[in-house]
């Protein structure tokens, strides 16, 4: 076992010691006749492909953060389940995710489980990525074609007979995968009236900045998070009082933005086009740093078993952490940069990207960002990498110290948009770390290992 494998196998059998609240169930490859190839012996560039791809069509469709992230996590979770029975000794989810239902148990037989994990991401993504009737029929060819090109490379390698079985059972786990997913909440807020944004914020009132602009998942703070209880337990306060006094710290934060944005250096300019991640330009800020997941499974040399482990992982925490800005923003309702420059400071200043339709506190890009840096340095440590993720849209790498300094940018890159103030930034990847704080310290996957 190599370093980093080494280094993930402790922390996925510390994580729960101390806390010792989940329940974890035998899995089933330890009571039964489940043979097949070790998942550990199989290509972890199957889940990588599968995670850009959904990515891609994210993009492409054009979801918007919250629903975005809600994909990630549900595809974390349906690569991590579908392969958990080819892991000797690795827990379920069932029983951590404590309104996760028992997951069905293969029947005894010989499985093929990229043929599984397969199947049921493709199932699980036909539900989930098209939302556009223009783009539906591309997304859904795309998939099949994947699926179908896959499923032609299991059945040359383990027999038709093989790919059949383990496709009857990735069904059956599908199907429950499935009928959980429904129940997040998703149809409630969807049957709910259109959103009327309140007008008893007086001045510090979130108000849209572009014509026709209409308010984005207003209802998502109520969607079941993964590991929080509530979508409000790692809220961070709004610890700084709205003054339109040009002696005051708030007004003092907003002529930051505004004089950074009057001052943009090349430099600035680059790091906020690079971090923009916006819907139909990119595949959203938790699809980048799902990339950037993927990234370490070639400079870390990690096997599938740990490349799945670490999707389900990054998946919840990156969900949870829309779910938790969400809340917070629909709760402070906290006007935009723009809005209070243009009223307050100068009238003719705009920002370098156009302001989304959604209120400023916290920024949700910080707390996907301290989310998702919070789990990788768990899981991994210091790491230094260099960020590719945006060669397909022409953007130069980047490179970074550890997970935490691209975190840090990728905040501070949304002063340089003109799109925030500071405190959304610093409380935000405070909000963020809080987020992903509760799916490490929560999350078990296997019994701590003797001997290794």
């Amino acid at each position: 076992m190599n370093k980093i494998s080494k280094s993930l196998t402790l922390f996925l059998s510390i994580a729960l010691i101390v806390t010792g609240t989940a329940i974890f169930p035998k899995t089933h490859a330890q009571e039964s006749a489940i043979e097949g190839v070790p998942v550990i012996e199989l290509d972890p560039a199957f889940a990588v492909d599968w995670i850009q791809l959904i990515y891609d069509r994210i993009y492409a469709e054009g979801h918007n953060p919250p629903l975005a992230a809600r994909v990630y996590g549900y595809a974390g979770i349906t690569l991590y389940e579908s392969l958990l029975n080819g892991i000797p000794g690795n827990y379920s989810l069932a029983g951590q995710i404590v309104h996760m239902p028992d997951m069905p148990l293969p029947p005894d037989g010989t499985y093929d489980w990229l043929a599984v994990a397969n199947h049921s991401l493709y199932r699980m993504m036909s539900e989930l990525l098209p939302i556009k009737p223009e783009t539906e029929a591309e997304t859904r060819e795309i998939l099949t074609a994947h699926y179908e090109a896959i499923k032609a490379e299991r059945e040359a390698e383990s027999g038709a007979d093989v790919v059949a079985f383990s496709i009857d059972y990735a069904d059956m786990l599908t199907d429950s995968l499935m009928a959980w997913m429904h129940e997040d909440g998703i149809k409630t807020i969807r049957a709910l009236p259109p959103y009327e944004i309140p007008d008893y914020f007086g001045e510090a009132g979130w108000v849209v900045t572009t014509e026709g602009q209409v308010p984005v998942e207003p209802y998502w703070g109520q969607m079941r998070p993964f590991r929080m209880e509530f979508s409000s337990d790692c809220r961070v306060p709004l610890n700084i009082e709205f003054s339109t006094e040009p002696d005051s710290t708030f007004y003092k934060q907003a002529q930051e933005t505004e004089q950074i944005g009057v001052n943009l250096t090349q430099e600035q300019t680059d790091t906020a086009y690079f971090w923009v991640d916006t819907p139909r330009i990119s595949g959203t800020p938790a699809g980048h740093w799902m990339l950037i997941a993927g990234l370490m499974v070639e400079q870390l040399d990690m096997p599938l078993d740990y490349t799945a482990e670490m999707y389900a992982i990054v998946g919840m925490a990156v969900s949870d952490a829309f779910i938790s800005t969400w809340e917070s923003k629909y709760s402070y309702m906290l006007l935009r940069p723009v809005t209070y420059i243009q009223r307050y400071i100068r009238r003719s200043w705009g920002p370098l990207i156009e302001t989304p339709g959604f209120p400023e506190y916290p920024s949700g890009h910080s707390v996907v960002s301290g989310a998702a840096a919070t789990v990788l340095t768990d899981l991994f440590g210091q790491v230094a990498f260099t960020d590719t993720t945006g060669l397909s849209r022409d953007l130069q790498p980047r490179s970074f110290t550890s997970f935490e300094a691209a975190a840090s940018e990728a905040g501070i890159s949304r002063i340089y948009g003109g799109i925030h103030y500071r405190v959304a930034i610093e409380n935000g990847l405070a909000q963020g770390r809080c987020v992903g704080g509760k799916v490490y310290d929560t999350i078990r996957l296997h019994p701590f290992r003797q001997g290794e």
